[in-house]
């Protein structure tokens, strides 16, 4: 995943599956995506998808629309 996306910590948890857990602001887990199909590219795309914000330098300030959401949840797959 990218790390110039406000608001996406990353965590490599050795021997874990890659997942990506969208959390409400209480740190609650709300949805787990699962990224092992998914490519660098197709990561950073669904972050896209989701709503967050994509620095192009991590020093960038980030819009105000994009500091606390709300971001989309993923439509379920058929």
């Amino acid at each position: 995943l990218t790390t110039c996306s406000h608001n996406v910590e990353f965590k490599k948890v050795g021997g874990a599956p890659p997942d990506l857990l969208l959390l409400n602001k209480a740190g609650e887990v709300i949805k787990r995506i699962d990224l092992s199909k998914y490519n660098r590219e197709e990561c950073n795309q669904l972050l896209i998808d989701l709503g967050f914000y994509k620095k192009s330098d991590k020093d960038e300030d980030v819009p105000e629309e994009f500091l606390e959401g709300p971001y989309k949840l993923p439509k379920e797959e058929l």
